[in-house]
């Protein structure tokens, strides 16, 4: 891994969006982060970065849910939905997402976990029935936390590896 990192650094270190763009679409806020914390890039440049490329993503998932909404399949889907309505509203999952409520829409949206992120805060959003006006601060303060959160991880990961370096 330290071979990679350094190889990344030694060759692309000042071509940034070769590496963070493709690294943040395949590998999302948590991998391209920590790998540009890994070759020196501080958080003062990162964090205007990601929350853009995060914010960017709102208009489209808007425009996409307004297009698939539309379609025949997504009305055979809603149909269904409608008919397992009981099963639906029982279930675990859809009962933590009205007991978090609004801000469970921040919380979504900022763990860096697989599931969770600018799609799922969006679509919890929609769940809610949130105007854009008051889903976009939503998302984007739950981007901000999340890259925050990121960032400490990554510290955490130099300081340790800094500390594994230094004693061997």
């Amino acid at each position: 891994m330290l071979d990679a990192v350094m190889f990344l650094k030694n060759n692309l270190a000042e071509h940034f969006v070769l590496y963070f763009i493709p690294l943040y679409i395949l590998g999302g806020r948590p991998v391209s982060i920590i790998s540009a914390q890994l070759l020196g890039f501080d958080m003062y440049f990162l964090l205007p970065v990601v929350v853009m490329l995060d914010t960017l993503q709102i208009p489209f998932f808007y425009v996409l849910f307004a297009a698939l909404s539309k379609s025949a399949f997504i009305g055979k889907l809603y149909e269904k939905a409608k008919k397992r309505q009981e099963r639906i509203n029982s279930s675990r999952a859809f009962n933590w997402m009205r007991i978090m409520g609004i801000p469970g829409v921040v919380t979504v949206t900022m763990l860096p976990l697989k599931g969770c992120g600018m799609l799922s805060g969006f679509l919890l959003s929609r769940v809610f029935g949130l105007s854009r006006i008051k889903a976009y601060p939503l998302l984007i303060a739950g981007s901000i936390l999340g890259c925050l959160l990121v960032f400490l991880a990554g510290e955490g990961i130099l300081k340790f590896g800094s500390l594994m370096i230094a004693d061997q």
